[in-house]
């Protein structure tokens, strides 16, 4: 098999595998806060966008399937235009990558190593990621092959073990505290880790073209958000919404809530594992991805070369925040949800309405 081709079963596991443990979390206690008790319809909303995204994607890629995105992206808004845009889509991967690394770091350094400095923390997972990176897309995949139904089962496992402690009563009044304002907000936590289902514009013409086969993708997404909407739901029943809302990483704090019998306890060390090897994955594609789209415009279209260059960049930017609070309240709250959501929601729309006002212009022509 070629190493810089994607199988759409690998599509499947991977998506699945980068979107689900991240969202569930690091976004329930922000969505609880502001939806309270009807979270889980934000989370119903973040899953709508994020076929929205994919769906629109898809659109584009489907039209040129043999092309790479920035020759798409030029051939539907123009070279300067279409170049300006996707050079910024690129800018976004890399910021979000750092993002991805200092949470790692602040996560990692806050339950298991918290005397070891973040930024070793970081080089460490930066520098195991370079490999599978640099040999290509495919290694990517079958990784995700192997991983994946470790952390489905990872995640599943402890959930239903939590069964016991679950009150539905939690759940209610229905609608009555939050309202749609509140609903819609809380979903645009999660759909922004949801959203990130755009990379298919870079990736797609890397994967196995079958139309037929899409569906790999489609559920995987929809896999993803089920399993937040299950982890959501799961939080609020057991603690409620004062409790959830007061966590930054409720989910965390639910496995460590479990016991069956005294025997079965201590749950965390699950999460925390399926964690790494999650957001291992999410580090992987992120940094091919950016390291791929930016050789494109290179004269050489070095890949290899860049995702050191990348890798570098990730990891000056991802030592920029000061804190905790920082990367995981401040930069949702002011950069990523304002300007990088939209965008990503926005641009593959944008091609996607491109090229139909097209085709009607030259229908009628």
């Amino acid at each position: 098999m070629n190493d810089n081709v994607l199988t759409y079963k690998q599509l499947f596991w991977l998506f699945l595998s980068m979107q689900v443990i991240m969202n569930m979390l690091l976004t329930p206690s922000g969505s609880i806060m502001i939806a309270q008790q009807d979270a889980w319809l934000s989370a119903l909303i973040a899953i709508l966008i994020s076929l929205l995204t994919l769906w629109t994607s898809i659109k584009v890629c489907t039209r040129y399937p043999s092309m790479d995105f920035h020759v798409i992206i030029e051939t539907i808004a123009g070279k300067w235009i279409g170049r300006i845009l996707s050079i910024f889509l690129l800018i976004s991967f890399t910021i979000v990558l750092a993002v991805m690394l200092r949470q790692y770091g602040e996560f990692v350094s806050g339950t298991v190593l918290p005397k070891t400095p973040i930024s070793v923390i970081i080089f460490c997972i930066l520098v195991t990621a370079i490999y599978p990176t640099f040999h290509g897309l495919g290694v990517i995949g079958r990784l995700a092959e192997i991983f994946g139904p470790i952390l489905l089962l990872g995640i599943i496992s402890p959930i239903l073990l939590g069964i016991v402690n679950m009150d539905v009563k939690h759940l209610l009044p229905f609608w009555y505290d939050s309202g749609i304002l509140a609903i819609i907000t809380g979903s645009l936590g999660p759909a922004a880790f949801l959203t990130d289902c755009v990379l298919i514009l870079w990736i797609f013409n890397l994967s196995e073209f079958h139309p037929n086969k899409i569906k790999y993708l489609v559920w995987g997404i929809i896999t993803s958000g089920l399993l937040y909407l299950l982890s959501v739901t799961s939080i609020i029943t057991t603690f409620g919404v004062k409790i959830a809302s007061t966590h930054l990483y409720p989910f965390l704090i639910l496995e460590r809530y479990i016991s069956i019998f005294g025997m079965i306890e201590n749950l965390d060390a699950i999460v925390i594992t399926v964690w790494i090897l999650s957001i291992f994955l999410k580090i992987c594609l992120y940094l091919f991805v950016t390291s791929y789209g930016f050789s494109m415009y290179t004269a050489k279209k070095n890949r290899q070369k860049m995702v050191f260059y990348i890798a570098g960049i990730a990891f000056l930017l991802s030592l920029l925040p000061r804190n905790v609070v920082d990367i995981s309240i401040e930069f949702p709250q002011v950069v990523g949800i304002p300007f990088i959501l939209p965008f990503w929601v926005v641009l593959p729309l944008f091609l996607s309405l491109t090229i139909f006002i097209k085709d009607k212009i030259n229908k009628t022509q």
